[in-house]
């Protein structure tokens, strides 16, 4: 067999979403797994990159398998069965792209953050400080009194806005 016949078979046979939800999988295990091995950064910081690549890659993987598999279902609009083959696999690949480009980041922006929000805001209910401990800058602000200077007349010798084009001499870089 040669290479050209092995990259014809995948080339036919694979879904060309199966790679992207296979990535997914493996991001999903090990983006996690190498932000907490991390030795430099802080404990809090790892925790919550972790939490949150997890989450993301919790929602791109199946958003990878079922975006392509409910695109490849126009296909079935196409009577030519080899014109309707060739459409499933571009229809496929059309939905991997707009699951990696518009819907996964779409998903994430509205469940993740607020997820990540949520956790954390419960955790952090009880930090809060009493009102009495917090520092008031408001009142110990210096009041500025602005400088006021009187408007003289300009000279009517040299008016401002009058510009004499005559006197530019041409000189110098030009741009």
């Amino acid at each position: 067999m040669s290479l050209r016949n092995n990259l014809e078979y995948v080339g036919k046979n694979i879904k060309p979403y199966w790679p992207t939800v296979a990535v997914a999988s493996a991001e999903l295990i090990f983006r996690p797994l190498f932000t907490m091995m991390d030795k430099k950064t802080p404990d809090e910081t790892k925790k919550y990159t972790a939490l949150r690549e997890g989450l993301t890659e919790l929602i791109a993987a199946p958003t990878y398998l079922a975006l392509p598999i409910l695109a490849a279902k126009a296909s079935n609009l196409i009577k030519d069965p080899n014109k309707a083959k060739m459409a499933k696999h571009n229809l496929q690949t059309l939905g991997t792209w707009t699951a990696a480009l518009v819907v996964i980041p779409g998903l994430c922006s509205m469940a993740v953050k607020p997820f990540m929000d949520k956790i954390y805001a419960d955790k952090n209910k009880g930090d809060e400080k009493p009102a009495e401990n917090k520092l008031d800058v408001t009142s110990q602000t210096i009041e500025i009194e602005p400088v006021k200077t009187p408007v003289t007349q300009q000279n009517p010798a040299y008016p401002i806005n009058k510009v004499n084009l005559a006197g530019f001499t041409n000189t110098g870089m030009r741009v």
